[in-house]
């Protein structure tokens, strides 16, 4: 009998993944909101549903005739806890609820690893406008309000007054379903991201980057990422203590078995910092694809294999490259786009992997100013043998994207 796996939403280009899964001769159902033609190509079974819904998932499953599951996962989708419920419900491998739920809201999981005794940002959690201003004013300036309970930096901001503190809070508890939102205190430092599963209390890496953060603050009170680079720019030493951090984490968690993905923090003092730790794949094409061109390390089969509760196949997580990769954003901060044409007419370059539009464009199109992570106007992923030579491909690509504005002084206010 075929595998029946269930993907449960996409982060942003993971549909590229899917080709993937078929390959492996499984019988794939995508659960998904946004229903690419990808995803209608590589579907068995496609669910146009809200995949951070269990109830409308299901109903969808039953819809569709589906009562049976061997395998429940997302790609890149932060929705854990809808994960967990529905592989309970089908009786598949997976986290309980609990845990699922400890490592998706903010709130919970800043309480675990805090208790666990590892290093955390000061914080405070707050449930109204008042709340907040008092957390900040135990935390100090400046600070970073979060709602507990969203994901991709939606309502992420810095705050860096007094005067502020009112207006930015009452934004987060507005993008929080459940109202709640995290203080925390702002700390600088370097950011990498570390991906990998957990089994039996071993840590096995599918790979690690680091966060390009130039224009982190450009767009304030939002944070912009740019990206993410391989290899890492730390000390195999400095690597080594980040990975042992989330080791820990994972623990305090018990977040096993699963996969993990991070958001760490390296303090200019050298403290290593959680940012975020969770049971998914890294989205953003960054496990799959961006990791995958640095090190040969291709980890699909092996998230397959966790959620039909078989054991890892080891030798796939071994690297067989030792490459550069990177892929870089620009930012969507407004504008009315007076012409545009096909990113791909700029991928034939060698060493560019993939070069894309972050949200659909075409004459007319009005962008607002910058809000936020997933406000990306456009991207890129480079390879090369070296890391200077793939940035540079990155930045080339980019500034040859066939795009043009019409005049500034019409451009989106």
């Amino acid at each position: 009998m075929i595998d029946r796996v269930l993907v449960c939403g996409l982060g942003s280009g993971m549909d590229h993944s899917l080709a993937g899964l078929r390959a492996m001769r499984l019988d794939v159902v995508v659960a998904t909101d946004r229903p690419t033609d990808r995803v209608r190509a590589e579907a068995d079974t496609l669910l146009v549903c809200d995949p951070d819904d269990a109830v409308a998932v299901l109903a969808e499953l039953a819809a569709a005739g589906i009562d049976r599951l061997d395998g429940v996962f997302s790609l890149g989708a932060d929705n854990p806890p809808v994960i967990s419920a529905l592989a309970r419900r089908f009786g598949c491998p997976g986290l309980p609820l609990e845990t699922a739920l400890d490592c998706t809201l903010k709130d919970r999981r800043l309480a675990i690893l805090r208790k666990a005794g590892l290093p955390m940002p000061r914080h405070a959690v707050a449930e109204s406008v008042g709340e907040a201003v008092r957390a900040v004013a135990d935390v100090g300036l400046p600070a970073v309000i979060k709602p507990c309970d969203q994901t991709g930096s939606l309502g992420v901001m810095k705050v860096e007054s007094a005067e502020a503190v009112r207006e930015l809070a009452a934004e987060a508890l507005r993008l929080s379903p459940g109202g709640r939102i995290v203080v925390e205190e702002f700390l600088e430092g370097t950011e990498h991201t570390l991906a990998g599963f957990m089994v039996d209390g071993i840590f096995h890496t599918i790979g690690f980057a680091d966060r390009e953060y130039g224009q982190k603050e450009e767009f304030a009170p939002y944070f912009f990422e740019g990206g993410d680079t391989l290899p890492s720019r730390l000390t195999p030493e400095q690597v080594a203590e980040v990975t042992d951090t989330v080791r820990r984490g994972a623990e305090a968690l018990r977040l096993d078995p699963a996969v993990i993905n991070t958001d760490i923090l390296r303090t200019r003092d050298g403290r290593v910092v959680l940012l975020e730790i969770t049971c998914r794949l890294t989205g953003a094409r960054i496990a799959t694809e961006v990791m995958r061109l640095a090190t040969g390390v291709d980890p699909l089969p092996n998230v397959v294999r966790l959620a039909l509760g078989r054991p890892l196949e080891l030798s796939e997580l071994v690297p067989t490259l030792q490459g550069a990769a990177v892929q870089r954003f620009l930012p969507a901060d407004g504008g009315v786009v007076e012409w545009v044409g096909n990113p791909q007419d700029v991928a034939r370059r060698a060493g560019v992997h993939d070069v894309f539009w972050g949200t659909e464009l075409r004459p007319g199109t009005v962008l607002p100013p910058y809000s936020g992570g997933a406000d990306v106007l456009a991207g890129v992923i480079a390879h090369a043998p070296g890391l200077a030579q793939a940035e540079s491909i990155a930045r080339r690509t980019l500034a040859a994207l066939p795009l043009r504005f019409k005049d500034p002084t019409e451009r989106a206010q």
